[in-house]
């Protein structure tokens, strides 16, 4: 090959690397993973390394009944408080947080995470304003309100959702990478209620709900 055509294969590599370079990492497929449950379930959680305890709640308790679960700790980070919810639930939130939002928050605000800042999981309650029971009833949904970065900078949809820069940035692409994970997404974008978290859910009701 003479010079000149290896030079401009050259330089076709370098523009390509560079182009790549300002893209968020590319993301696997959506996940097809089955709500898993029982002792399969925890047998998953074990080989993934989540910290959590056995926490029963009655299968007597109605519509506020959780299929296998548990009190998480820790899923793929620390987490500022432990939280109940359904086994299947802590595995979905383990593998967004791994898969999904710290190659994210490197990607965004080159740092990783250290801890996940949530306001809670389990909740015996319907939702707000109708009959209808919420999935935290279940167990199956959880509030995410930030993020502290191991740089010691934290990250917060309150303060942050709005904002035009990095961390507003991370917050949408967060929001919409979690719409492959969880079947209901609602942010500051949904309504009133969501105006400070980001709640996620397995519930039955498909619904991504990110803004622009």
């Amino acid at each position: 090959m003479s010079r000149r055509p290896r030079v401009a294969a050259m330089l076709a590599v370098t523009l390509l690397l560079a182009a790549c370079a300002g893209r968020p990492p590319k993301p696997p497929p959506a996940p097809t993973l089955p709500i898993l449950g029982g002792a399969q379930c925890l047998a998953d959680l074990e080989a993934r390394g989540v910290a959590y305890r056995l926490a029963p709640v009655r299968a007597s308790a109605g519509p506020c009944a959780v299929d296998t679960s548990v009190e998480v700790s820790r899923a793929a980070v620390a987490w500022n408080q432990p939280a109940l919810m359904s086994c299947g639930l802590a595995d979905r939130v383990d593998r967004f947080l791994a898969e999904a939002a710290e190659p994210l928050a490197i990607h965004y605000l080159g740092s990783a995470i250290r801890r996940l800042d949530h306001f809670g999981a389990y909740s015996c309650r319907r939702e707000s304003g109708s009959s209808r029971w919420s999935e935290h009833a279940a167990g199956r949904a959880i509030d995410i309100r930030g993020f502290l970065l191991a740089d010691g900078e934290s990250v917060s949809v309150e303060h942050d959702w709005d904002s035009s820069g990095r961390k507003g940035a991370f917050l949408h692409a967060l929001a919409r990478r979690a719409c492959d994970y969880f079947n209901a997404v609602l942010t500051p974008e949904s309504d009133s209620d969501h105006w400070n978290h980001l709640h996620l859910d397995l519930g039955p009701y498909r619904l991504c709900q990110i803004g622009a």
